[in-house]
């Protein structure tokens, strides 16, 4: 570093941290004095002091104060966001600053003290006060009333990190009125000034005295069912909600809003189940596990929890790029386990087959499938190349490879076998039942994935975002819902409770009607549904229902070991051998484009009656043996 840099440097340091030193020495220099002209300490002086005195005094302050400035850096705090660990610096600063011109005043001859020996010590307390002051000012302006509107908490306990975070720093939108908690010991207790105002059993009341313009929800756990209730007093009010992320979640979640709005996934108030997901270690941890269409919303989630149990290889199969990139680099970058990528077509068997030969997996997780039912039924030659000849390829691969457990991700329009995407699954639930292979195999049925890719709520959110209109098919729509995480988990859990060959329902809950699920969103965002955001209905599309059902009329269910999880009682319909034709004949149909008879062949094969393959004409062929005997 040259000459010229290191001037540079120090005077640049020198004009940053230079007025807020000078002012420091000030205060404490005119409290000194005071003390000093007040005569506190010691003998009063009634002769006034020299301007040697004066001088020598101000240099004792300046020098005392570098030197505690330097031991606790307080010129390197960041005073706007100061808090109780730089009051204690502060403190501690002045106090040593007190010693050190105490000490240096009591060395110098009594003719030449330019303090009394007790005023540094009695003063400590008021420069202390006078320094304190200026240094958390910027902090306290900073506190200063926003002029945005008015904010209700609602939170288990106002002792939670993030309420005190939300109180002490506003936003410029948002200023907290008040605060309603769910611990009634807390009841007229302040935090920062804000005071609790009432418990979550009188929260429709209070949002009324309050006169809040709206909610934020500090919850210091994921959303219950039971918070459904108190959700739907605050949307009832047509106020805007919010929820506050844990301060202990903060850390680690890209891109998070300190406030985010009220997603579906609360308003479904489903049950979280890391504990599920947690009991299934022993059947994860050390083991290869391979997930098809692990780029998608269920795949993607379902990787990021079972490389939470410490698998020895996760292998991802996709054949979308940019998605299995993604995935990809977010697990190696949260955790340190070995990841595997195969940009891999399930519908290739030859490529596949290799994936599987070089993996050699003990667990195969299969959710790769077509899933949205309009599109299909335009494409159902695409349908039934990926969900039904995909499906048959991978259970093939992992009988190859030696496989141990194989689980089939299905869904609740298998029941119905109306359109063609839940006919091809169907067919897929049908597999499993009737595999005869030394591999352990079950499917997991369960309903739609709140805010999965291509699901009804991104697309509500993105047109409330717009402005609307909101577009639904049919105002008597009911879907079962419940969020990815939670589907997710109870899939990786069936590995604790599943036997070959069987179909597994997940506790789906009650039926959601889907206008219900929009007027919700729409007024968890402060907007009025029919008024600010316009609802218009298009009518049912092509394959669609308006109602999905859990269980087919020819199926029963039974309970297992874990209460949200069920066996379906299916009718096995497929010999192996029927099954292995009906395949082979829609894989012909598929490639030749057919698709009409695709489409009737797919639909009969996912009946309670599927077409039996044809008998070869064994009396026909007999005789023509029998007529060359005797002709030769």
């Amino acid at each position: 570093m040259t000459a010229a840099s290191w001037l540079s440097r120090k005077g640049h340091a020198l004009l940053r941290y230079g007025p807020g030193f000078a002012i420091e020495v000030l205060i404490f220099w005119v409290v000194l004095e005071t003390f000093q002209q007040l005569n506190y300490g010691g003998r009063i002086i009634t002769t006034p002091q020299s301007r040697t005195a004066l001088l020598l005094s101000v240099a004792f302050v300046g020098l005392a104060m570098g030197a505690a400035e330097a031991r606790f850096k307080l010129y390197r705090r960041i005073w706007k966001v100061a808090g109780i660990h730089d009051a204690i610096a502060t403190g501690f600063a002045v106090v040593e600053a007190s010693l050190l011109i105490a000490l240096a005043n009591w060395v110098l001859p009594g003719d030449y003290r330019v303090f009394r020996l007790a005023v540094p010590l009695l003063a400590a307390p008021a420069a202390l006060m006078g320094i304190g002051i200026f240094r958390l000012l910027p902090r306290l302006i900073s506190r200063a009333p926003a002029t945005g509107s008015r904010l209700l908490i609602v939170t288990t306990s106002a002792s939670h990190p993030s309420v005190r975070e939300l109180v002490q720093s506003p936003s410029p939108e948002w200023q907290a009125v008040g605060i309603v908690t769910m611990d009634g010991r807390q009841l007229n207790q302040t935090v920062l000034g804000t005071r609790v105002v009432g418990h979550v059993d009188d929260l429709k009341q209070l949002l009324e005295s309050t006169e809040a313009d709206g909610v934020a929800f500090v919850l210091d756990r994921d959303s219950r069912p039971e918070d459904k209730e108190m959700f739907n007093v605050s949307l009832q009010a047509g106020l805007p909600l919010f929820i506050v992320p844990a301060a202990e979640n903060l850390m680690g979640r890209h891109h998070s809003a300190r406030l985010r709005q009220l997603s579906a996934d609360d308003l479904v108030g489903r049950t979280h189940r890391q504990l599920e997901v947690e009991q299934a270690r022993e059947h994860v941890a050390g083991k290869t596990v391979l997930v098809t269409g692990a780029a998608g919303s269920v795949g993607s989630e379902l990787t990021r929890l079972l490389a939470g149990l410490a698998p020895q290889r996760l292998v991802l199969v996709d054949n979308n790029e940019s998605g299995l990139f993604d995935i990809t680099e977010e697990l190696r970058m949260a955790l340190p386990i070995d990841i595997r990528e195969a940009l891999v077509s399930i519908t290739d068997r030859e490529k596949l087959l290799t994936v599987f030969a070089e993996e050699r997996p003990d667990v195969v997780f299969h959710a790769a499938a077509y899933k949205h039912v309009p599109m299909m039924e335009a494409h159902p030659a695409q349908a039934v190349t990926t969900n039904v000849i995909g499906t048959y390829n991978t259970l093939r691969c992992a009988e190859a490879a030696g496989v141990n457990s194989f689980v089939l991700i299905s869904t609740d329009k298998a029941v119905a076998r109306h359109s063609v995407m839940g006919c091809t699954k169907r067919l897929c639930e049908q597999m499993i039942l009737g595999w005869r292979g030394e591999m352990t195999c079950w499917a997991v049925r369960f309903g739609n994935v709140v805010g999965s890719r291509g699901s009804v709520v991104p697309l509500f959110e993105r047109q409330i975002e717009q402005g609307g209109p909101v577009t639904i098919t049919h105002p008597e729509m009911t879907r079962y819902m419940m969020t990815i995480r939670e589907a997710v988990s109870l899939v990786i859990k069936t590995l604790t409770v599943a036997k070959a060959g069987h179909v597994y329902m997940l506790d789906m809950g009650e039926p959601m009607r889907i206008v219900s699920l929009a007027e919700a969103l729409v007024r968890a965002r402060g907007l009025r549904p029919g008024e600010d955001i316009e609802i218009v209905y298009t009518g049912l599309r092509a394959g669609e229902r308006l109602h999905e059902e859990l269980l087919g009329p020819d199926e029963g269910s039974r309970p297992t070991d874990h209460p949200a999880i069920m066996e379906v009682v299916s009718p096995r319909n497929f010999s192996p051998e029927s099954l292995e034709w009906t395949i082979r004949r829609l894989d012909e149909l598929a490639r030749e484009g057919r698709a009409d008879e695709l489409v009737r062949t797919l639909k009969l094969a996912a009946s309670d009656q599927p077409p039996a393959p044809p008998e070869e004409p064994r009396i026909e062929r007999q005789r023509d043996v029998r007529r060359a005997n005797d002709d030769s």
